[in-house]
C-alpha cells in the first residue's frame, strides 16, 4: 500500500516524489531521506512543514507498506495569484453566480474575470500611472493595501487613470480599462481639479474617502445612493434659478446663469465668465456644508457620526480652490 502525503500550501504548486520501504526505518534510512527532501525543498520555511518524527509517529503506517513522499516546488512571487480562492473548487455556488452574471452585469463580470488572473507580477500591467501612484504613497509610508485604496478613490473621481490594472475593481459602474468618461476626466477646470487633488492629498485615507463620497455620492442626505458630481451641479443650478425667481430685482442685472457646466472658456475675453464659474463653485461647496449642518441637526438618533471630518474637508477644499483661482488669474494676467 502507498500513501500520498502532500505538503503543498499557498506557496507550493507542483510536487515530485520518491518511494522507500518503511522497513528501512530500523536503520534510519527512511527518516533521513524524508528530512533531506523537506530541507532541500524549503530550507527557509521549516516551520511550515511537519518534522519527520511527528509525521512518522502520527501516520499509523504498517511496517510493510510503501510510502510516497512528495517534494513541493515553490511558486515564484510574481506568479502567485492575488485571489486564489476565486475558483470553482473553492466555492462552486459563488463561481456559478459569477458565470451567470455575464448576462445581467457585464461590467462586474469583466472585472471578476480579470481579477481571477491577477498575480503579483501582472496586477499593475498596462496601468503605469496607477502603479506610479501606488509607489508614491508607499514611499510616504502607507501600506500597499492602503495606497491601493487611495488610488481607487482618485481613479473613481477621474483624477487618476486606472488603465487596465487587475489589483482592485474601481467602481461597480466603471468598466474594466479606464475609458476616461467619468468625473474630472470630463471637466476642463484646472483650478478645481488641482484644488481637489491637493485637498485629498492632505487628508488621511478615511477622510479622503468621505470627501469623495460627499461629492460623487450625494452623501449623506440620500443615504449613499450613487449620484455623480455633475448631477449635483445640475441640481444646484436649478436651485439658483429658483432663488432668482423669488428675488427678481436682485438678479435683473445678472450677466450669466449657471446651468451646472463648470468648464472654463479660453481666450482673453473669458476672464469674467470664468470668475463667475469660480464664484459659483465656491457657493456650491458652501451649500454642501450647509446641507451637512442641516442633516447633522436633524439626523435620526441611530445615525451616530457627526460628519465633522467631511465638513472640514469641504472647508479645506474651498480654501485650496481660492488659492488655485488666484494663481490661475495671476498667470493669465501675465503675473508669475
Amino acid at each position: 500500500m502507498e500513501i500520498n502525503n502532500s505538503y503543498s500550501q499557498n506557496s507550493y504548486q507542483s510536487q515530485t516524489s520518491s518511494t522507500k520501504k518503511v522497513d528501512e526505518v530500523n536503520s534510519g534510512g527512511i527518516l533521513n531521506t524524508f528530512e533531506r527532501l523537506i530541507d532541500k525543498a524549503n530550507t527557509n520555511n521549516t516551520d511550515n512543514v511537519k518534522t519527520s518524527a511527528a509525521y512518522y509517529e502520527s501516520s499509523n503506517i504498517p511496517s510493510t507498506s510503501s510510502v510516497t513522499y512528495e517534494k513541493p516546488t515553490s511558486v515564484k512571487w510574481e506568479e502567485q495569484l492575488l485571489y486564489p480562492n476565486m475558483k470553482y473548487e473553492f466555492d462552486p455556488g459563488a463561481y456559478e453566480a459569477y458565470e451567470n452574471s455575464q448576462s445581467y452585469d457585464p461590467i462586474g463580470y469583466e472585472w471578476i474575470t480579470q481579477l481571477r488572473t491577477a498575480t503579483n507580477g501582472n496586477k499593475y500591467e498596462d496601468a503605469p500611472e496607477f502603479e506610479a501612484f501606488i509607489k508614491k504613497w508607499m514611499a510616504k509610508g502607507e501600506s500597499e493595501d492602503r495606497a491601493l485604496g487611495r488610488a481607487t478613490l482618485y481613479a473613481r473621481a477621474g483624477l487618476l487613470d486606472y488603465g487596465k490594472q487587475r489589483a482592485h475593481q474601481i467602481d461597480e459602474k466603471l468598466p474594466y480599462g479606464d475609458i476616461k468618461q467619468h468625473g474630472f476626466h470630463l471637466i476642463n477646470n484646472e483650478p478645481l481639479k488641482n484644488a481637489v487633488m491637493k485637498t485629498l492629498d492632505s487628508l488621511n485615507y478615511e477622510d479622503a474617502y468621505d470627501l469623495v463620497r460627499s461629492i460623487f455620492d450625494g452623501y449623506p442626505e440620500n443615504k449613499g445612493v450613487p449620484s455623480s458630481f455633475q448631477e449635483l451641479l445640475d441640481n444646484f443650478g436649478i436651485k439658483l434659478e429658483e432663488l432668482k425667481k423669488l428675488n427678481p430685482e436682485e438678479h435683473k442685472n445678472d450677466k450669466y446663469s449657471f446651468t451646472g457646466d463648470v468648464n472654463l472658456k479660453d481666450g482673453t475675453d473669458s476672464k469674467e465668465y470664468n470668475n463667475f464659474i469660480f464664484d459659483t463653485l465656491i457657493k456650491f461647496f458652501e451649500d454642501r456644508i450647509e446641507k451637512f449642518d442641516y442633516y447633522v441637526a436633524n439626523k435620526p438618533p441611530e445615525d451616530t457620526p457627526d460628519y465633522h471630518e467631511v465638513r472640514d474637508g469641504l472647508n479645506s477644499l474651498i480654501d485650496n480652490f481660492k488659492k488655485e483661482v488666484d494663481g490661475y488669474n495671476g498667470e493669465n494676467n501675465g503675473n508669475k
